[in-house]
């Protein structure tokens, strides 16, 4: 899979040589608008229908969503730099993690995702999620042997490091009051901090071959980006750029259970104040 962050390089426009300790973009500014749209595909919401299980039922889970590209008009910096440039970079295409599903007692489960500081590319990641949910049964209808009703909260926390602001192909030795003036690459770093509140309906159909669900909840953003870019007069940009915003999301899927403890699912995931994309899910029962 060939991962790199460097879609986030527009985020501070260019890394120049002066110095900035700290800067909070209003939450209409295109850096607000960018690290929100980028936080869109690490969100960590419902992968599947709610439906009661008995306590420890173990399932492994694994998602995979592309990552859409930002609008052209949000890739140039609005507040925090006097210099900004639209740069470009590798794109990130691809966003996938691995999932823990647990049932505990009382209708509650526990969700957890970890991915490792692995480098992948040239973006070193290193994000955990985690959910906590709870699913009341509800009687069946029609063509639905059952349905439920589920809220749930998460989280996600962590990093994803690299050459953002200033790659290899952006550096630049001739010009000292351009941007990325310098040999060396960035390493700037991207944390994505957020956590949510999900109500997700679902029903199923008579033999539970099919799932549908669709559900609606709110995030609240809490994105942080640090850049860390030495330029040849030996002076470092160590900004760091500082948004809370709040965002409401929606949801909806559909799974399919498979022989031998599969399933497959399809969701549509959107904050339509930023973007919509879409996760294709598969999962196994352990237990």
């Amino acid at each position: 899979m060939r991962i790199s962050f460097g879609v986030l390089v527009a985020l501070a426009g260019a890394a120049i040589p002066a110095a900035r300790a700290q800067c909070r973009p209003g939450p209409n500014s295109n850096e607000a608008k960018l690290l929100a749209f980028y936080s869109v595909p690490i969100a960590f919401s419902a992968l599947d229908a709610p439906h009661r299980e008995a306590a420890w039922h173990v399932e492994l889970q694994a998602e995979v969503s592309p990552v859409p590209t930002a609008d052209p008009a949000i890739e140039h910096a609005s507040e925090c730099y006097t210099a900004s440039s639209q740069q470009h970079s590798r794109l990130t295409r691809v966003f996938a993690r691995p999932r823990l599903l647990l049932t505990l007692p009382l209708g509650l489960a526990l969700e957890a995702s970890y991915i490792p500081p692995v480098q992948i590319g040239d973006a070193h990641p290193h994000l955990g999620s985690a959910a906590l949910s709870e699913t009341a049964p509800l009687g069946g209808f029609g063509p639905f042997g059952s349905s439920a009703l589920m809220v749930r909260a998460h989280g996600t926390v962590g990093h994803v490091s690299g050459p953002i602001t200033c790659a290899q192909g952006s550096l630049q030795q001739t010009d000292p009051e351009a941007a990325c003036y310098g040999n060396t690459p960035s390493n700037d770093r991207f944390n994505p901090t957020m956590f949510g509140l999900e109500g997700v309906y679902g029903v199923a159909s008579r033999g539970g071959r099919f799932e549908f669900f669709a559900g609606s909840g709110v995030t609240w953003l809490r994105p942080r980006f640090e850049v860390a870019f030495t330029n040849l007069d030996g002076v470092t940009d160590n900004t760091r750029i500082e948004v809370n915003l709040t965002r409401l999301a929606l949801l909806g899927g559909a799974t399919l259970h498979l022989p031998a403890s599969f399933a497959l699912t399809t969701e549509v995931y959107s904050v339509p104040k930023d973007v919509t994309t879409w996760r294709v899910g598969a999962s196994y029962r352990l237990h």
